[in-house]
């Protein structure tokens, strides 16, 4: 669930570039762009004056209610047991799963669009589940994703409002902490990021997943865009003995190829091994 999460944060930075400069093109030359992001001219409305909920992101609209929208499109699917909303949970999770890591395009797509009816179904029956909402956004944003960044641009706010919704209803909620991280990483200043606010989310999120292998390395990777190069070093070869431990063959091979590609550009940041 985490992988989904953490490419689809990397496509929504993508998107919010996108749509930024789209809307500020008739303005662009009063905008200057700005060094530290790499050049990127980037306009964007005034924020709102309203004090946010801690863990959100201030660009959510005012009376923004995720849940009210996903009651309203499954009227006759209330599940109406706790056993029934485990179910449709565990469902959700499992095809978004299963759904990161087929390579044919027409079975993701099926995958994400029954793990987003699945998850709507549980927040049908229960509102407040942060992991729903969490499942739900990620599904929604991969589909969106997938039609494309022009999509993907247009429906940020409904999803930045989500996730701000998973963090309302449960601070710790670990994949919804890294995935705000990660927005704060990857968004350029201008556009709400903010390297030391991502670092400090996804330190949170590996504080909170003691198994998380995706995480970590995601951590690693905010280390060194701040020029931590050491603790880089340290967390990818924590996130490594992390995959070891929990047999996991797939995510050591991915440790492995992030350990390599870290080693290329920052020789001193992990040790070769003897």
């Amino acid at each position: 669930m985490q992988a989904a999460g953490h490419r689809l944060t990397r496509a929504i930075a993508i998107a919010a570039v996108g749509l930024a400069l789209a809307r500020g093109r008739g303005a662009a030359a009063d905008c200057p762009p700005d060094a530290n992001d790499g050049g990127v001219r980037a306009c964007t409305a005034p924020a709102a004056s309203a004090k946010p909920a801690p863990g959100a992101d201030p660009a959510r609209p005012a009376g923004a209610a995720p849940e009210a929208e996903i009651r309203a499109s499954h009227p006759d699917e209330i599940v109406s047991s706790d056993s029934g909303v485990r179910h449709e949970l565990d469902e959700a999770q499992k095809l978004l799963d299963e759904g990161e890591e087929t390579n044919d395009e027409s079975v993701r797509r099926a995958k994400y669009e029954a793990a987003r009816d699945h998850a709507g179904r549980a927040l049908a029956a229960m509102p407040r589940n942060a992991d729903a909402h969490f499942v739900h956004f990620a599904a929604v944003g991969r589909l969106a994703q997938m039609k494309g960044i022009s999509t993907l641009a247009l429906q940020m706010v409904s999803l930045n409002a989500e996730l701000d919704q998973v963090l309302e209803i449960d601070p710790d909620h670990a994949n919804a902490l890294a995935a705000r991280g990660g927005m704060y990483m990857k968004l350029p200043r201008l556009l709400g990021g903010d390297k030391s606010k991502g670092v400090a989310y996804l330190e949170r999120a590996v504080s909170l997943d003691k198994t998380a292998v995706g995480k970590r390395l995601e951590l690693a990777e905010a280390y060194r865009a701040i020029g931590r190069d050491g603790d880089a070093g340290r967390i990818a070869t924590d996130a490594r003995a992390v995959a070891i431990a929990e047999h996991r063959t797939e995510k050591i091979a991915t440790c492995d190829k992030f350990i390599s590609e870290l080693r290329k550009s920052c020789p001193t940041c992990v040790p070769d091994e003897p």
